[in-house]
């Protein structure tokens, strides 16, 4: 099982446990918070796998 940090401004504004769901629906939840966060904060969304140890950063 994995869980996803999502951070905005060098701050972990979100953690998301997989809890379950399949990449699928992960994907969508985890797009979900990227596009609501970019555009509140207008600045880009980093994203923190703790299991595999990937980062992604979307603008």
């Amino acid at each position: 099982m994995d869980t996803y940090d999502i951070v905005v401004n060098k701050q972990v504004v979100e953690s998301i446990p997989q809890q379950g769901r399949c990449r699928e629906a992960m994907s969508f939840i985890i797009m979900d918070r990227v596009y609501k966060l970019t555009s509140e904060f207008k600045t880009y969304v980093e994203v923190y796998s703790r299991k595999t140890g990937g980062v992604y950063r979307y603008v």
